[in-house]
């Protein structure tokens, strides 16, 4: 009993007495997360879907950033109490060996490389088209001159990335993130109250889940791209691309360790360690909770609200005009959202797009270090003491630039364009494993927590609508893409 009354440390005072001077004091990892989401979430998808789709897919942006705030706010919180990971707590899961963590970390790790090389190639486009450098369409071996002269681009944008990444620290990035957040979140919001949106539009969007077929003008206008394509896989494009996926989810708690919130980055606590607290102990790990809960509140919605302001944007000046961010305009045709407000803010697009693309590269690769080594602790633990760590982070950096440059320089008869990449990405790792993320939670809940620090009802019931929705919309997409 005597070792139980010094499980959980002293929190801050700060914490244990919070006001909101001191709320954003623990706003960390999250932070991470919601840069690295609006690179490509934000600033495309969600301006694609307000191009296809005008209002109407509003509820799908702002149910996945909520879903996806509960499930990863559970897996931190967990964290927190026991000091282990969910995916080491997710091998007791009944059934074959490892099976769970195995079908989390598998496609987790298989479409990173899509990410990198999705991501690279998208911003090496526009910079290709800003530049004027390099535009003639004359081919060059297997490919045609915009697909060569973007994979240049591309190529460099992830090697500048790359750079970055290895001479980097956790602060920095964190300090980088939140300038690149706070700039895009200003000129959104602006561009959206100049343009008036239709409130009752809006409001209908927003709180009415359907998925609507496209109008006529997309399947004429932009054959190439719509016709044949169900919208359920622009529906998966767009779950997955809003808040992440588990790819960052995974090394998102890991990163907690870094912050020694509550048990977090200490050694793990047992089941009868946890079962003999006593009510002092209590008191301090919900304490403790409130960090991540912080984190992750405060940083998802940043994320649901710059996707809804993108996303309005594009049903108010792309949907109007019948267009679409495409393949080869992915980030041109947003140029308008500035514009529109005064021809003179041109270059604040531009100078907003790459600081965003490039802190969602920079961060990526810190992140994804954490979603391998976690996953690798669950899976081989013999192979991930302290002294593996900094052999398994420089693999993953490796195999992230590696993979990314190979699929960038694959051509598109192999590879794919960008949008079938991120396409199939999205459907691979996207809403179904989140689903089935959240089930996992409510297990673990059960078996590794006592009673009195499990969830509230509130957070369980979340968490079992979550599992339940992003389930059956992960399940939907795979029948139409398969």
């Amino acid at each position: 009993m005597s070792q139980s009354c010094d499980l959980f440390p002293e929190p801050p005072e700060r914490l244990a007495s919070l006001h909101l001077r001191n709320t954003f004091s623990f706003i960390g990892p999250g932070l991470i997360i919601a840069s690295v989401t609006i690179g490509s979430g934000e600033l495309v998808w969600a301006s694609r879907a307000g191009a296809v789709f005008g209002y109407q897919l509003l509820w799908c942006f702002l149910l996945a950033g909520i879903f996806k705030a509960v499930q990863v706010y559970g897996a931190a919180r967990h964290l927190t109490l026991t000091g282990e990971h969910p995916m080491v707590s997710w091998k007791a899961i009944p059934g074959p060996p490892l099976w769970f963590p195995l079908l989390i970390a598998l496609p987790t790790v298989l479409v990173m490389p899509i990410a990198f090389s999705s991501i690279s190639e998208i911003l090496g486009g526009y910079l290709r088209e800003l530049t004027g450098i390099s535009m003639s369409n004359q081919p060059v071996g297997p490919f045609d001159g915009f697909e060569f002269w973007q994979n240049v681009w591309g190529g460099a944008v992830l090697t500048i990335c790359f750079i970055l990444a290895i001479s980097s620290t956790l602060k920095t990035l964190e300090r980088v993130s939140a300038v690149v957040l706070g700039l895009i979140i200003v000129c959104a919001t602006i561009s959206v109250i100049v343009c008036k949106p239709n409130v009752a539009d809006f409001l209908a969007g927003l709180f009415i889940p359907l998925v609507p077929d496209y109008e006529p003008w997309v399947v004429t206008e932009y054959a190439n791209t719509f016709a044949g394509r169900s919208p359920w896989l622009e529906v998966a494009l767009y779950l997955s691309a809003v808040g992440g996926g588990t790819f960052d989810y995974i090394g998102y708690v890991g990163m907690i360790r870094e912050k020694k919130w509550g048990l977090a980055g200490s050694k793990v606590a047992s089941c009868d360690q946890l079962e003999l607290i006593d009510d002092d102990q209590v008191t301090r790990a919900k304490i403790w909770t409130r960090a991540a809960m912080l984190d992750t509140g405060i940083s998802f919605t940043s994320v649901i609200l710059v996707t809804l302001l993108f996303a309005v944007l594009g049903a108010l000046l792309l949907h109007t005009e019948q267009r679409i961010p495409d393949n080869t305009t992915l980030l041109s045709e947003q140029e308008t959202f500035l514009t529109q407000l005064h021809p003179w803010l041109l270059w604040l697009y531009p100078v907003g797009v790459f600081l965003a693309f490039i802190g969602t590269l920079y961060g990526a690769f810190e992140i994804y270090r954490y979603t391998v080594v976690e996953s690798a602790r669950s899976l081989l633990p013999k192979w991930t003491t302290d002294k593996h760590v900094p052999i398994w982070r420089n693999l993953t950096v490796a195999y992230c630039y590696g993979g990314g440059m190979i699929m960038i320089w694959l051509p598109k008869q192999v590879a794919g364009n960008v949008l079938d990449r991120m396409t199939f990405g999205a459907v691979i790792g996207g809403a179904t494993l989140c689903g089935l993320w959240c089930f996992a939670m409510l297990w673990i809940n059960h078996v590794r927590l006592p009673r009195v620090l499990r969830m509230s009802w509130p957070l369980w019931v979340s968490t079992l609508i979550a599992g339940i929705a992003m389930t059956a919309l992960g399940v939907q997409t795979l029948l139409v893409y398969f």
